[in-house]
């Protein structure tokens, strides 16, 4: 009873410190994002209330995937600092602390899609929709909006905990909205926790390959999918109890941070290669590369009635939702990751005694720019792997290769940026939330052409993920990326030299 009597107060807590946060400027961001996806190109559409409710889940896959995710990391990463862990049970019980957690991610989920649905009803009859509102499915992706949330949120939760660098928990979260909307395209089944949204869909969707006409209706959940759900709510809010009152408090589960003896092999590494010698950071660039490459493998192989059997075609199925939406963000990690230890007690008046802010700046640039051409070389060797196990016909294009090298210019480019934002905030999620909110608005500047107005948009525009024999103003391009990471880099150094550094225990 004690423990519920608590739960009001721990949860006024936890808004507390996502207002220290920026909570409002991310939530606002996430919804407006949310929404502009949602209406674009819908108007025309001769059924535009089940087509914007069709989308509706996809959209939330990618969208409120990967702010549950944040949002989690944000609520249960201070209580890995210093001796949090250690203090709080002294304060209240751990299960009153994983109730008001809950209780918070709760409350955000339920005004989250309170205020989209709200804003889709709104924007549909500002815009002319036609027909009426099918009110009777608006609780229905209300409650499956609900559901999924609140169990991705319970999941991340639990992450966030077993893992005391949160750039762990936070590419398991973007590995698994990959999955789950590469999945949407495939299939309903619930297969994964990310694929919630769209099985509990009230919508569905028929395509005819002969004619190439997609048609959409309304179709019952089948009681297998309501099950699972309930079932994936239930394990994961039983999981993040268990391990939230039994996990001995002040070590996680997969602590990074055990010391090891120092060799002599560290005086001729830069110590930014030493403090991501002992993070496994090789693995989310490895693995979520890969996952994109082998689910648009198996669905190049399996629409090949709409598909070219080139290495044209293989590439923007291997490529499409990496370069648009994950890439960014996976960056966006490793930026966080090698400015949480300033970020940390009292190092930021430790670490600029020993250095300037120039080279300080410029390593960790040059770490993050030289990781993430590493991870293009991987993506270009699965690509070229996977066409000759497939033994796809003739030479990969030319101009492939001029790709590559803009994306590599891109990602100099947005290491600058999320390496200057990862040194303003001391929040490790923010920043990449930030990634992926530039991703999003990337991928609308180049569908306007504005390609080059974000390294974002430059990214994929330089990819070519939607057409790798697509237009390349490969001179605009450059220019655009040597301006941010000048204007970036320059920005990050002179705030070092004109700020005093808060530091945050």
């Amino acid at each position: 009873m004690n423990t519920l009597s608590n739960i009001p107060k721990i949860v006024s807590i936890e808004f507390q410190k996502a207002r220290h946060k920026h909570f409002p400027l991310l939530f606002l961001a996430a919804l407006i994002l949310d929404d502009a996806y949602l209406f674009y190109g819908v108007k025309s559409s001769s059924e535009p209330w089940l087509n914007i409710f069709y989308a509706l889940p996809i959209i939330n896959t990618l969208v409120l995937s990967v702010l549950m995710a944040v949002i989690a990391s944000q609520s249960v990463d201070m209580e890995h600092k210093g001796a949090m862990w250690n203090l709080l049970p002294t304060l209240e019980s751990r299960a009153s602390i994983y109730l008001g957690k809950l209780f918070f991610g709760f409350i955000t989920l339920v005004l989250f899609c309170s205020f989209q649905i709200g804003m889709v009803l709104i924007g549909g009859k500002v815009l002319g929709f036609t027909g009426d509102i099918p009110s009777h499915i608006v609780p229905v992706l209300f409650f499956s909006e609900l559901i999924g949330g609140m169990i991705l949120y319970q999941l991340q939760c639990t992450l966030s905990l077993l893992f005391s660098s949160q750039f762990a928990a936070l590419s398991i979260a973007f590995g698994g909205t990959l999955a789950g909307l590469f999945l949407a395209f495939i299939s309903t089944d619930m297969w994964t926790p990310w694929s919630v949204f769209l099985s509990l869909s009230p919508i569905g969707m028929d395509y005819d390959r002969a004619a190439r006409i997609m048609s959409l209706s309304l179709r019952s959940i089948p009681i297998s999918d309501i099950l699972l759900s309930l079932l994936y709510l239930i394990g994961t809010f039983l999981l993040g109890l268990l391990l939230f009152t039994s996990t001995e408090q002040g070590e996680a589960l997969f602590s990074l941070h055990r010391q090891k003896v120092s060799r002599s092999l560290h005086s001729s590494l830069s110590p930014e290669f030493i403090k991501l010698k002992r993070n496994p950071i090789w693995i989310p660039f490895l693995l979520i590369p890969l996952i994109s490459a082998l689910i648009g493998t198996v669905n190049f192989v399996q629409n090949q009635g709409v598909l070219q059997y080139t290495w044209e075609d293989l590439w923007t199925q291997q490529s499409l939702f990496l370069g648009m939406f994950f890439l960014a963000p996976l960056i966006g990690i490793l930026c966080s990751l090698l400015w949480r230890m300033e970020h940390q007690g009292s190092n930021w008046n430790l670490i600029l005694t020993v250095t300037s802010p120039g080279k300080l700046i410029r390593d960790k640039w040059f770490t993050a720019t030289l990781l993430g051409t590493l991870c293009m070389v991987w993506i270009t060797f699965i690509y070229l792997l996977s066409g000759k196990i497939l033994g796809l016909p003739g030479d990969v294009p030319a101009i492939f290769w001029i790709r590559i090298l803009s994306a590599v210019l891109s990602i100099a480019a947005i290491t600058a940026l999320q390496s200057t934002l990862s040194m303003f905030f001391h929040s490790f999620a923010l920043p990449i939330a930030l990634a992926f909110l530039g991703s999003l608005a990337g991928f609308t500047l180049t569908v306007k052409g504005a390609y080059y107005a974000l390294p974002y948009s430059t990214l994929i525009y330089g990819m070519g993920s939607t057409s790798i024999t697509g237009e390349l103003n490969f001179p605009i391009l450059l220019l655009s990326c040597a301006f941010y990471i000048f204007a970036a880099l320059g920005i990050g150094i002179l705030y070092l030299k004109k700020s005093d550094v808060r530091t945050h225990v």
